[in-house]
Formats: C-alpha cells, structure tokens, sequence
C-alpha cells in the first residue's frame, strides 16, 4: 500500500478538518491499478450518503465508471451535491451543461445549497442561470444569497471582474433588505445598468 494511497482513503473517511472541503487530489491523481480502482469504488460508495466532495475527485480522474451511480443519486442528492455531480457530469461529458442544474438549485431556497449554485454560476453565462440569479436577487430567503445574486449577474455582464463586483455595491447591497419593495427598485437598478428586462425576477 502506497503513501499515497493511504494519504487518499484518509482524506475521504478521516476526521481532518484540512480535508472537511475537499479530498486528496493530489495523492489521487498518483494512484495506478488497483489501488485507482480501490480508490474509485470508495468514491462511488461514498455517493450514497451525500459526501459532496468526491463528484470533483470522480472527474479529476476521468472514472467513467462513476457517470451512472452519480446520475442514479441526483434526483435525491442535497442541493451541494446537485452542483457538484452536475458539474462532475459535464467536465466527463456525460451531461450537455451543468447549467440549468445549478438554476435549479438556486431557486430551492436553501442558504448552504444557494451559495454553492452562486459559486458553480460565477463563470457560467447561460439564460438559464440569469433567470435564476434574476429570481434569487430578489425572492431567495436568505438575504446573503440574494445579494450575492445581484453582485453576480454585474460580473455575468461583463461589468465587474469577479463576482463580488464591488464597484457596484452600494446598488446591490439593497437586495439583502427585508422589505421586497426595496428588493425590487434595487433589483430594477441592476436591470438597467446590465440591460436585462425586471420581469426576469418573476419568471
């Protein structure tokens, strides 16, 4: 049994909180044979019981033996876990995009799920994810959500550098208000300066 291996299987069943995010993909990335295999099926077991992060690791090291269980657990998988297998799902080509599996998943709602979709939106320019920004900025119930969803759809725009467009903060930050009324002259705002339609909001 390599270093490597056994730097891997801990990662993915220990009790580290260097790996509560993620798992060795470095050490995965050096295993051949059957300790890969060994590696894999740990991996796809592990898709059971929700662990967010091995679709990431699945498609690092291009199992296709791992297309049909992730696409097997997705109806039931937690929003975190939609995103990630989705994305997994696309980087093997297995899904056309990962899109409007994100959207979906920023509208459900949920804080945790909802940030993750944002972070999955950042680099994606699909109507399906401005709709689904559009709608989270002023209706997604965690104000956090919602403000990161305004700030995203500058970046979308292509008029600020990163998702946090902090050059239009003073427009965004509105979003996170409790009154909708508020939401929405802000959310109007937005529309204006990146040319999109405020009905967006409702559809």
């Amino acid at each position: 049994m390599t270093t490597e291996y056994r730097r891997f299987v801990e990662s993915v069943t220990g009790t580290d909180p260097e790996w509560r995010d993620s798992v060795d993909i470095d050490s995965l990335v050096e295993l051949e044979g059957d300790e890969l295999r060994a590696a894999e099926e740990l991996m796809i077991e592990r898709l059971a019981v929700d662990d967010w992060r091995v679709p990431s690791a699945l498609a690092a090291v291009e199992c296709r033996g791992a297309v049909m269980p992730m696409k097997r657990a997705l109806p039931d998988a937690s929003g975190r876990m939609k995103v990630q297998i989705a994305l997994a799902l696309e980087e093997l080509e297995a899904i056309e995009k990962a899109d409007p599996i994100v959207a979906e998943v920023l509208r459900e709602g949920d804080p945790d799920s909802g940030l993750a979709a944002l972070v999955a939106a950042e680099e994606m320019r699909s109507p399906d994810i401005r709709d689904a920004l559009a709608w989270a900025s002023v209706h997604h119930p965690s104000r956090v959500v919602r403000t990161n969803a305004g700030a995203t759809l500058f970046h979308m725009a292509g008029l600020a550098p990163d998702a946090l467009a902090q050059d239009f903060r003073d427009v965004w930050m509105p979003l996170g208000e409790d009154d909708e009324a508020t939401r929405r002259k802000a959310f109007e705002m937005i529309c204006q300066m990146v040319g999109m339609p405020p009905e967006l909001a409702d559809s």
